[in-house]
């Protein structure tokens, strides 16, 4: 059973700070650009704990980590960040227009402690595999500053009461022009009727697999009950903001390569039809095609259950692992595949000769997410792009 329980997060003092100056997106999500952009904007930015940068005399005793430490408590102290005075559940809406649509969607979900549990448990599901390096990082962060900045985004597959809402605590339009709008929820009676409805759910995660790992190994390190659970927003399956966008792939630094002759290779595994039909879409020197696979199932023998099934694996295992020679190893490299969420970027890379390859892939549904991970499966890296992502710094929560 799942364990979601209320807490006294932390949380910008809006009488002293614009929380627009101050949020930022996932620590994971910021390039160099957006990191100058945000430092900028505020000496309170959270990027400065966050994301803080290396110095050329860092140490172990001062790096980027005990800077951090030092300016959370240093904030906590200004009352630029305020602990709040009772315990909380926090409901966010997003209002945003989509990439490439029209129509303006509203994502809701609860912001929450809830209990960790290894996946073997069966409590918290996930659907992609991690790294090492990323949890690393957030270690050491975590260990310094003792509190979580931003919330592993999960998922629940059954509804939950809808709450009662007064005024927000806060809304602010971020640099993707979604509108997030966060409230407390105090009620006691409200709290245990959501309680209630998620307790018997399992949860999914549908970003986050790195920092709740991390969590997990602090749990194990530090001891205390606050580090037994990790800050999370947990959205309904089914609801109608639910958004998640494809990431496409371009390929370059092919010795050799020859378009024809790997147009050839293809024809035996797939069917090779023109571009805008169902199934992958590929750009190369000759021009663009659609790929539906033939029978492709010996291919997937000794891999993940459900893999045969998945655009993203069909097209990391039957193209290019099986045909490109560009296995997992290789992958993690980072030398020959470039993600992309903007498919006409990835099309201009072909067409200016920077790769040799693009691959367009429909968006995985969420009835994916969830079948694989309900198996103890799990996805390619960058299988799934939920969108939009969820805002560091909009609740905090200690762990010590």
């Amino acid at each position: 059973m799942a364990d979601i329980q209320p807490f006294c997060g932390v949380l910008y003092n809006t009488d002293r700070v614009h929380p627009a100056d101050v949020l930022t997106q996932p620590y994971d999500k910021i390039n160099a650009e957006m990191r100058e952009r945000y430092l900028a904007a505020s000496p309170y930015n959270l990027i400065r704990i966050e994301l803080g940068k290396e110095e050329t005399n860092d140490n172990d005793a001062s790096n980027q980590y005990t800077r951090a430490a030092a300016l959370y408590r240093q904030w906590l102290g200004e009352g630029i960040l305020q602990r709040a005075d009772k315990p909380a559940l926090y409901w966010l809406e997003q209002t945003f227009v989509p990439p490439g649509g029209s129509r303006q969607l509203t994502r809701k979900g609860l912001i929450a402690r809830v209990r960790l549990s290894r996946w073997e448990e069966g409590h918290v599901l996930p659907h992609e595999h991690t790294l090492s390096k990323p949890k690393a990082d957030r270690m050491s962060l975590l260990r310094a500053v003792g509190a979580q900045q931003g919330q592993i985004f999960m998922l629940h597959p059954q509804p939950i009461p809808a709450p009662n809402l007064g005024a927000p605590l806060y809304s602010l339009v971020d640099d993707y022009n979604v509108t997030n709008t966060v409230w407390a929820i105090t009620d006691a009676g409200q709290i245990a009727s959501i309680q209630a409805a998620l307790s018997p759910q399992s949860f999914y995660i549908a970003d986050g697999h790195h920092r709740y790992e991390t969590a997990l190994a602090f749990r194990d390190e530090a001891g205390t009950e606050a580090s037994k659970f990790v800050m999370a927003t947990i959205v309904d399956m089914n609801d109608p903001g639910l958004v998640i966008l494809p990431t496409h792939r371009t390929v370059a630094n092919l010795s050799s390569f020859d378009p024809r002759k790997f147009r050839e290779k293809l024809a035996g595994s797939f069917h090779i039809e023109p571009a805008g039909g169902q199934g992958i879409g590929m750009a190369d020197a000759l021009g663009q095609v659609t790929l539906r696979p033939k029978d492709i199932k010996p291919l997937f023998a000794g891999k993940p259950p459900l893999w045969d099934t998945l655009d993203v694996a069909i097209l990391h295992v039957a193209i290019l692992e099986a045909l490109l020679g560009i296995d997992e190893v290789r992958l993690r490299e980072e030398a020959n595949v470039t993600y992309w969420r903007e498919p006409e970027k990835a099309l201009a890379q072909v067409q200016s000769g920077a790769v040799q390859l693009a691959f367009f892939l429909p968006p995985t549904p969420v009835s994916a997410v969830k079948a694989v991970a309900d198996v103890r499966s799990r996805m390619p890296q960058k299988s799934t792009d939920f969108y939009p992502k969820l805002l560091s710094g909009m609740v905090m929560y200690e762990v010590r």
